[in-house]
């Protein structure tokens, strides 16, 4: 089976527009909270409602992508988010502001379970690591060039909304390759659903031990995750005295590192799948040594020197996109093309509890003790959290071929032909 690699830039390009719409608002936190009085409570709250519909509605997108044309269901969502990006440079009032955030979540939710799903129904395991690893920077890229681009603006002194305006405008140019590419290339992916998968019921995953490994893997490094994705422009204006300039640099770095690291280990676990390892062993190992490393660095950000506090934020980063890059390609491997979708959806939906309660629990613990340690202290206790869930918890043989080799047993013992 070829890869086909156009489809797959489209994704990543797609995934970068998501990530830009959704860090929108910790761009423009820094200069909303003077103009409209918010306090960090009330900014920790918008921060985290995107991901209370987001997380919500990853089943129901999960779901979407499994059942109907993946195209549709991605191009539906699409619309939504980006429609709720540029209403949000409309706005003025809190409860306005929180409809988009939620608007937002929705149709946003779409973005990793029909990827997923795509994924695991064209792209070969051999090369899903590159594949995942190739989408997975634009979820990196993302927030750095929504920092870099607000940054930019707000130091030209062109105000916040214009942010919100330019990417909920600018994204919309991405429909016309994808409706003249994914027809051809998704047009048969959702009656694509091998024999292997059919076992895979909604009762088989929610009693799979291994699915909700996933799940609190996730939720583990999502929260360190997010915890960097809404607040990390702020803490490096308010507590280490970055300027605006100076942030579209040190803003935009920490994701820059995320992709190299995350590239590099996606395309070293398909080399050493390809010479004959457990996908799923190989994949575990990358995101069990990733959030490991990545806890021990996020205590190195709690120095009072700020040049080893960033240090460590930096390496921190660099250290999580050893664990990003093989995140999904292990789900992918572990469901097959006929579940990926609602696997995904249903480990996104846990995942993004933590993004739920990573923003606001921040803006609650600098409203209380006026620094940022402790919610690095957090981040990293949630690393481990996750790092254990997906050693301890996920197995090692993908669950589809367990449901295959279960029905095949099932049926010899009926008298049925195999």
């Amino acid at each position: 089976m070829r890869t086909p690699w156009g489809l797959v830039a489209l994704l990543v390009i797609v995934m970068t527009i998501s990530f830009i719409d959704r860090g929108n608002l910790s761009v423009a936190a820094p200069a909303m909270v003077g103009e409209l009085n918010l306090s960090a409570w009330a900014m920790g709250v918008l921060l985290s409602a995107f991901f209370w519909t987001y997380a919500l509605f990853q089943i129901v997108s999960g779901w979407l992508s499994d059942r109907f044309e993946v195209r549709w269901v991605y191009t539906a969502g699409f619309l939504v988010w980006t429609a709720a990006t540029f209403s949000t440079g409309l706005v003025s009032t809190f409860a306005l502001f929180l409809v988009m955030r939620l608007l937002l979540g929705i149709g946003e939710s779409v973005t990793y379970p029909a990827t997923s799903r795509i994924l695991a129904a064209v792209v070969p395991e051999n090369r899903r690591g590159l594949a995942n690893s190739l989408v997975d920077p634009g979820a990196r890229v993302g927030p750095a060039a929504g920092i870099l681009l607000g940054a930019t603006l707000l130091t030209m002194g062109r105000g916040w909304r214009i942010i919100f305006f330019l990417t909920g405008s600018l994204g919309i140019l991405w429909l016309i390759p994808w409706v003249l590419v994914a027809p051809k290339k998704l047009a048969s992916v959702s009656r694509r659903s091998g024999s292997e998968e059919e076992g895979l019921s909604w009762s088989r995953l929610l009693r799979s031990r291994s699915v909700w490994g996933t799940c609190g893997g996730l939720c583990g490094a999502n929260y360190s995750w997010y915890f960097l994705l809404t607040w990390l422009p702020t803490y490096l204006v308010r507590e280490r005295q970055v300027s605006y300039g100076s942030l579209a640099f040190l803003g935009t770095l920490p994701f820059l590192l995320m992709v190299v690291s995350s590239l590099g280990c996606g395309v070293l676990a398909d080399r050493l799948i390809s010479k004959g390892g457990s996908a799923v062993k190989i994949r575990k190992r990358f995101l069990v040594t990733g959030l490991s490393l990545t806890a021990v660095f996020m205590l190195g950000v709690l120095s009072p020197r700020g040049e080893l506090a960033i240090a460590s934020l930096m390496t921190a980063c660099f250290t999580f996109g050893i664990y990003a890059s093989n995140l999904f390609a292990l789900t992918q491997a572990l469901a097959g093309a006929g579940a990926a979708g609602r696997w995904t959806g249903l480990q996104n939906a846990c995942g993004n509890l933590a993004g739920i309660v990573s923003p606001i629990l921040t803006g609650w613990i600098v409203e209380r003790t006026g620094t940022f340690a402790m919610a690095f202290v957090c981040a990293g206790i949630a690393c481990l959290a996750g790092a254990a869930s997906f050693g301890l918890l996920v197995g090692n043989k993908p669950l589809a071929g367990q449901a295959l080799a279960a029905r095949l047993e099932k049926r010899e013992g009926e008298g049925e032909p195999a």
